[in-house]
């Protein structure tokens, strides 16, 4: 399972409501796969899992969520790591208030990228946990640039000719780029021009 790599038991009898031969044809060893916990046994440690209980829209919606959860994980890991202390500790201290207050705490950290300071109002924080954090949020989460380009033919017929079209090019990337958009011409090969925009804003 996802938590710490402990084990599982599926009974065959839970694994499809339909009848096969045999069971592995559904259950192969090394892949991935999507379970409902129907009954944790914590003396024993024992985990029962079931596979037939799980609708296919359920599945594709918890993958979202796990998706999500290791992305948390990892940055708490990092965490961890910098500041010398257990990952439970980080989780016990604050993780698992983002997950009460927020719908998932990979939300929470998403919006620390934008509005730190309203996460952690909600929740006990240390000012070292908080720098230690950010800077681990913002190494894996901060949006990657996206660049478009396109090619296009331009000519000008009056006598001011290329330099006019230089002009105007020069003029439109200082109009319109800005600190989240950026816009940059080149030229190929008279009259053909490329265009090229790298933005945050997908």
């Amino acid at each position: 399972m996802e938590y710490n790599n402990r084990e599982a038991l599926i009974l065959a009898a839970n694994t499809t409501r339909k009848r096969v031969k045999n069971v592995k044809k559904l259950l192969r060893l090394g892949t991935q796969d999507y379970m409902q916990v129907i009954a944790v046994d914590k003396e024993g440690g024992f985990i029962d899992l079931s596979k037939k209980t799980v609708q296919v829209g359920d599945a594709a919606a918890k993958k979202v969520l796990f998706d999500k959860s290791k992305v948390v994980h990892l940055i708490l890991k990092l965490t961890a790591n910098d500041m010398k202390c257990k990952l439970i500790d980080l989780y016990e201290a604050y993780a698992w208030d983002l997950y009460d207050k927020f719908e998932h705490a990979y939300d929470a950290f998403k919006l620390c990228l934008s509005d730190a300071d309203l996460v952690f109002s909600k929740v006990d924080i240390t000012d070292e946990q908080k720098k230690h954090l950010l800077a681990n949020i913002n190494k894996k989460m901060a949006a990657a640039p996206q660049k478009i380009r396109t090619r296009f033919n331009l000519k000008c017929y009056t006598y001011e000719g290329i330099d006019a079209i230089r002009d105007a090019m020069v003029a439109a990337e200082k109009e319109c780029s800005d600190e989240t958009f950026k816009i940059s011409f080149t030229l190929v090969t008279p009259p053909e021009y490329k265009a090229e925009v790298t933005s945050l804003d997908k």
